[in-house]
Order: structure tokens, then C-alpha cells, then sequence
């Protein structure tokens, strides 16, 4: 009797201790935080992510760990495979991110077509494991050609995004377009209402200021919602100082719980399954992630 309770007595203390090892361990791997319980996206501007193998790993386990459901990388048709495959492998749907400021007074659209055919090809050639679509990145209201005549321009703008997404629907690529949180206020409400209904499959919507996030992205979620597109409403992480940015249009300085906290609250506020997430960009999401 007495070797058997010895025996219990034993196999008990092992128990305890692996369990407190497989826990201690579990700690380690775990964020600090909760994983947001919404589709969330990540902006990556910067190529290595795409082209260097320790970078990509970095990118991957950093999306992996805060629940991102996809990334907008910036990169190329060559270097994507990679990217692409290992994405895939995870459930992460990876969209093709381009833009240059100057393509919105190309009346032709032409260099806005040449990356929907390569996303179409890549589409192809990867199957399942291809691109879940192309997101452009065009910024008209940062052109001298908008502060000389604004009208003409936005005009202009929204035929060249008609005819890019009239094509991008042909080859089959689905399109988000990025857009700022003002035009409507702005006075161009009609342009933004076409911009969603008429020339995207979704608008992420660049909303970098705090004081009124639901506010801000009315006029868009209502469009958004007569046409049941998706909105994608993006935060930025970036510190203050870079490209103008304060405290008041930043989370850099919130952490990453006060995003999480936001995110909860448009969800309940809005009531729209079409509203998802986004954070910009990865540099700093990684950065901020040093700090939690």
C-alpha cells in the first residue's frame, strides 16, 4: 500500500509539473492582448516582406498573432509567389497593393489597367493560391493639378476609376480603392457615392482622426450599405510627426488595446456585417508590438 500511494504521490507531482510547463509556455507564445474578433487586414508597403524569407516569417507570425484575416502587400508579380504561398497556407488572403498619385489624371487609366491584368495573371497562375485581388492606393487631393481646380480633377478621377473598375470586373480581379474620410464634407458626396457604387468592390477608407471615427464614415457606410460592398475602416499606427500625423490621428501612442476598444465599438455602433478593418501599416504594427 504504502509503494502505490508512493507511486500516486509521484505521478501527481509530474502532472503539476507539466502542466505549469505546458502553461508557462503558452504564456510566452500568446499576445498580451486579445485577438480582435473581426476581419482585419494589414497595409505592407515595404518589398522585403514579399522578396526576403526572414522578413516574410517575421510578417506572417506578426499577422498570424494579432488575427489578421489578410495583408495588402506592395510588390510585384516575380516576387509574389512566395508570399503568396505561404499566405495561403495560413488562410491569409494576400491583396496586391499599388498606387501612385499621378495615375489619377491618366484619362486612359493605362498603368491602373496593366496592374489589373497582373493580378489577373497571377490569379491564373497560382489558382487558389493566387491573389484575393488588387487594392490601389491613388491620391488625386495631394496633386497641384486638385489644388488648382478640384472639380475638374475629382470628375475626372471618377471616370478614370469607372472605366479601371468596368475592366478590373471583366478579368475577373476583384477592387478595393483606398479613399480619405472627407470628400463627402469636401462637397463632392456624389462623386463618393459613385466612387463606391460604381467604381470598387470596397472602400478602405482612410479615417485618421479620433475625435469622431463614426461619425466620419457615415456617408460611406451608408453607400456602402445600399450597394451591401464592403467597407474596410483603417487605422493608422504610424507615429506622430511622419507625413504630418498627431496625437489626434495616430494610435501609435494608444497601444493596440485602444484600437481593439474602437473596432468593438463601430461594430456595435454601425450594425453592418460589411464593415471590416484594417491597420496601416506592418512597420509599425511590428514596431508597437515590441512595446506590448
Amino acid at each position: 500500500m504504502l509503494y502505490i500511494r508512493l507511486v500516486k504521490l509521484i505521478s501527481m507531482v509530474l502532472c503539476t509539473f507539466l502542466l505549469v510547463g505546458f502553461a508557462a509556455g503558452e504564456a510566452d507564445t500568446q499576445p498580451m492582448y486579445a485577438p480582435v474578433r473581426a476581419r482585419l487586414g494589414v497595409f505592407s508597403w515595404q518589398k522585403e516582406n514579399a522578396t526576403d524569407e526572414k522578413a516574410l516569417d517575421e510578417m506572417l507570425k506578426i499577422l498570424v498573432q494579432v488575427g489578421a484575416s489578410e495583408v495588402y502587400q506592395y510588390m510585384d508579380a516575380k516576387t509574389a509567389p512566395p508570399l503568396l504561398k505561404r499566405a495561403h497556407e495560413l488562410q491569409i488572403d494576400v491583396y496586391v497593393l499599388r498606387g501612385r498619385r499621378e495615375w489619377s489624371q491618366d484619362p486612359d487609366a493605362m498603368q491602373m489597367l496593366k496592374e489589373v491584368d497582373r493580378v489577373a495573371a497571377l490569379m491564373a497562375q497560382m489558382g487558389d493560391a493566387g491573389p484575393a485581388g488588387l487594392i490601389l492606393d491613388v491620391e488625386p487631393y495631394h496633386s497641384d493639378a486638385y489644388r488648382a481646380d478640384p472639380d475638374r480633377i475629382m470628375r475626372e478621377y471618377l471616370s478614370i476609376m469607372r472605366r479601371t473598375y468596368a475592366y478590373a470586373v471583366e478579368a475577373g480581379v476583384p477592387l478595393i480603392l483606398c479613399i480619405p474620410r472627407f470628400y463627402d464634407t469636401k462637397g463632392y458626396i456624389e462623386e463618393l457615392n459613385a466612387l463606391v457604387e460604381e467604381a470598387s468592390d470596397a472602400v478602405a477608407v482612410m479615417n485618421y482622426y479620433k475625435k469622431d471615427e463614426s461619425g466620419q464614415i457615415k456617408t460611406e457606410i451608408d453607400a456602402s450599405r445600399r450597394v451591401g460592398k464592403r467597407l474596410i475602416h483603417v487605422y493608422e499606427l504610424q507615429q506622430p510627426g511622419i507625413h504630418d500625423l498627431t496625437e489626434r490621428n495616430t494610435y501609435h501612442d494608444d497601444g493596440l488595446s485602444a484600437v481593439w476598444k474602437s473596432i468593438d465599438k463601430l461594430k456595435a455602433h454601425f450594425n453592418y456585417d460589411g464593415l471590416t478593418f484594417a491597420l496601416h501599416d506592418y512597420t509599425a504594427l511590428r514596431e508597437m508590438l515590441t512595446r506590448e
